[in-house]
């Protein structure tokens, strides 16, 4: 055997890579699973936050209309609201848009048209199997845009209230803000504590691993020394 050929793959560790591999991606399929189970939850959370932040933002707007444009702080208050609101309402029209199209079947409907008018849809388009592939696409997209516009209309409320609370005095407007960055911590340390610990056995195997890539990393670094 010549020396430019190379040498023959070990199948331990092959195996060793590609099992975590396999992990991640049966973890990403039931973090799927998970989030379509809950996804009528998220749907009614999602309704509540976007209502609620549509009632906090009129009632704070109605405030500081009374008081006008006195100082640079009310202004980027006005401002940072008037953004928000219209975020607000698109959020919570996407998610009660989606609940009435699942709720009426508005593809069975339509495919149900199409064939009252002797138009003949295709069968892969008119089948349970697609029309629910459909839902669960149009669900999910949704869900990922109003997510990101609950971020940016949250980032735009607490902008808006703490020039608000500036105006007052500067330091409640930095108190305020410290405090709610404080409560999100506080929020996620809870969501992380309370989340179910991995077995024995997983932290093993984890443990395994990270030896097993630091010593073939060694043993890289070794070769290529030589």
């Amino acid at each position: 055997m010549s020396q430019t050929d190379p040498a023959p793959a070990d199948p331990h560790q092959e195996t060793s890579r590609a099992a975590p591999q396999e992990q991640n991606k049966q973890n990403m399929k039931a973090f799927g699973k998970f989030v379509e189970r809950i996804t009528p939850w998220l749907f009614e959370v999602g309704s509540w936050s976007f209502g609620g932040l549509i009632a906090f933002t009129l009632l704070v707007v109605a405030s500081l209309l009374t008081v006008g444009p006195v100082d640079p702080a009310i202004m980027v208050a006005m401002t940072a609201f008037a953004l928000a609101l219209p975020l607000d309402v698109a959020g919570l029209i996407l998610l009660r848009l989606v609940q009435d199209l699942k709720r009426v079947g508005f593809e069975e409907e339509v495919v149900q048209v199409f064939h009252d008018v002797g138009f003949t849809v295709g069968e892969q388009m008119a089948s349970p199997t697609a029309l629910e592939s459909l839902r669960k696409r149009r669900t999910g997209i949704v869900l990922g845009d109003s997510l990101g516009i609950l971020a940016l209309s949250g980032l735009l409320t607490l902008t808006g209230m703490t020039a608000a609370l500036w105006h007052m005095a500067w330091w409640i407007g930095v108190v305020f803000f410290a405090m709610v960055m404080i409560s999100l911590a506080m929020v996620i340390v809870a969501i992380i504590t309370i989340q179910p610990r991995g077995s024995q056995e997983e932290k093993e195997y984890k443990r395994r691993y990270r030896e097993e890539m630091t010593r073939q990393a060694k043993a890289q670094a070794k070769k290529n020394e030589d």
